[in-house]
């Protein structure tokens, strides 16, 4: 994804995060995107947060807390499809203070080289910041 804007975790959704989530509220990350997991593990680097739990393969992993547990354990229909592909599914979940400027990462990051079903590659590029 070129545009970091559209990013889930980036600081535009961040600073909305803040709004509505209590001083230091959790946000909780599930993802199949590899991409959109490490550039949220460089923003919780770059903006000094803190990271309560962090997988790379959710259900493959063992020492989650009940409440998480419950929560993660609700499935998508997505979600389902990209296991039957092979994907893994990510997590990690981060403390977000209502203090301090957020600041995008700025590393390069491979893009995703898989896509929805039938739906094609908008760009020729290779990475993204």
């Amino acid at each position: 994804m070129k545009n970091p804007r559209k990013r889930l975790t980036s600081t535009y959704f961040m600073e909305r995060y803040r709004h509505f989530l209590k001083d230091g509220g959790v946000v909780h990350l599930k993802t199949d995107s590899n991409f959109l997991f490490t550039y949220t593990t460089y923003m919780t680097e770059r903006n000094s947060l803190s990271v309560l739990f962090r997988t790379e393969d959710l259900y493959h992993t063992e020492g989650l807390d009940a409440q998480t547990a419950t929560i993660l354990g609700i499935q998508t229909y997505y979600e389902s499809q990209w296991i039957e592909r092979g994907l893994d599914i990510r997590y990690m979940k981060f403390g977000l203070p209502h203090a301090g400027e957020l600041v995008e990462p700025d590393i390069e990051i491979p893009l995703d080289d898989y896509r929805s079903y039938k739906r094609p590659k908008r760009s020729g590029l290779l990475t993204s910041k």
